[in-house]
This record gives structure tokens, C-alpha cells and sequence, in this order.
């Protein structure tokens, strides 16, 4: 009797679990429609670090392509000055994605007047060739990061999905 009862238990538990991730799942629009004069990239584990708990030390995502091509490009703040990853990040300047990279971007995290996180991309082909757009969304969720009793690791979960259409910049 008290193995029905344990079986009864896991599988009600089993079937919780699996429920979950679409119960917390928001009803996100689909992807745009990849029709305009630019590209719809699709935004993937964006991280960022809080070393102190409060200023944003470091951030990192993934660029997918959604046209059935194959990028799959991994975006961490380049400094030209030290030619490395920044290590000083301040939100709303432009980084590029990486040395010599053609993909740039700037990150504001929410505040008194804007509601929304809001991440910027540009692609820059040429010179008179740049592309532009951006993604608004909410806070990324954060946990302990394991190098102080105030440092976190913001992640966006992996069911949130960000997109940001790019179009020729006037």
C-alpha cells in the first residue's frame, strides 16, 4: 500500500513538473515576418553579471539567424582599447559584438522612465549599409553568481523568446 502511495506521489509530482514550463510561459508574439528591407535576428541566452548586486559588471548573448541560415554568433562586449572583452560594461554605450565584428550593440536595463529593459543591435555591412533595431523586455531572473555574497547572474529564461527586426538606418 505504501508503494501505491509513493508511485501516486512521483507521478503527480512527474506530471507538475512537466507542466510547469508553459504554465510560467507568456503568450509571446511570433516571430516577425522576415518581408522588410533587413534581417530578423533571434536573440538567445542573454546573461548579464551584477558583481556588486546592484551595477552591471558584464553581458552576453547569442545572435541566431531566423531565415534558415546559420549564424549563431556569441555577442560579449569588445574593448577596442585593451582589445579584449570589456570589463568595466556601461549600459547604453555601443560595443561591438567581438574584434572586427560587423554586429554591434547597447543594453539599457530599465529605470524610473523607461519601463522595459532595451537591448539595441546593429549590423554595419558598409558604411551606407547599416542596419538597426531593437527589443524591448522584462527583467532577466536572477541567482546567486558564486564570487561574493552579492554577486548574481541575470538570465532571460530559455521560453522567452526576443527578436529584434533590423532595417536600413536612415
Amino acid at each position: 500500500m505504501k508503494f501505491l502511495a509513493a508511485v501516486a506521489a512521483t507521478s503527480a509530482l512527474f506530471t507538475t513538473t512537466l507542466a510547469a514550463p508553459t504554465a510560467c510561459r507568456n503568450d509571446y508574439p511570433p516571430p516577425p515576418p522576415n518581408d522588410t528591407d533587413g534581417s530578423v535576428f533571434q536573440i538567445k541566452d542573454f546573461s548579464l553579471r551584477k558583481l556588486n548586486g546592484k551595477d552591471i559588471s558584464h553581458v552576453s548573448f547569442r545572435i541566431l539567424a531566423t531565415n534558415g541560415g546559420t549564424l549563431d554568433f556569441q555577442c560579449i562586449p569588445y574593448d577596442p582599447a585593451t582589445d579584449a572583452a570589456t570589463t568595466n560594461f556601461v549600459p547604453g554605450q555601443v560595443y561591438f559584438c567581438g574584434k572586427d565584428s560587423s554586429l554591434s550593440f547597447s543594453y539599457t536595463p530599465k529605470h524610473d522612465d523607461q519601463k522595459q529593459n532595451e537591448l539595441w543591435l546593429w549590423q554595419t555591412i558598409t558604411q551606407e549599409q547599416v542596419y538597426a533595431g531593437h527589443v524591448d523586455f522584462d527583467d532577466p531572473i536572477c541567482r546567486a553568481g558564486g564570487a561574493g555574497q552579492q554577486d548574481l547572474i541575470c538570465d532571460v529564461p530559455q521560453v522567452v523568446d526576443l527578436f529584434v527586426t533590423v532595417e536600413k538606418a536612415s
